[in-house]
């Protein structure tokens, strides 16, 4: 899958986006641009994969207080 969102120039932290779908895989997104990937785009060396998932974001939350997705329309 190819990076959708976010900045080209930053170095992606890989969450599993539980809002998401990917046809074919697990959704991600980056929790320092909010950039959305998949579990291909997730380089499985960086983290364990219980980090992974259990700090799993919505693609809508500003999880850094830096961006807002403005793809995704907040559902609150």
């Amino acid at each position: 899958m190819s990076v959708r969102y976010g900045r080209k120039d930053c170095e992606h932290i890989w969450r599993f986006r539980k809002d998401g779908w990917e046809e074919g895989c697990g959704p991600a997104v980056c929790v320092e641009c909010g950039a959305f990937g998949c579990l291909h785009d997730f380089n499985r060396d960086d983290i364990p994969k219980d980090v992974f998932f259990g700090e799993g974001q919505n693609g809508d939350a500003n999880i850094n207080g830096r961006w807002v997705n403005p793809y995704i329309k907040n559902s609150y």
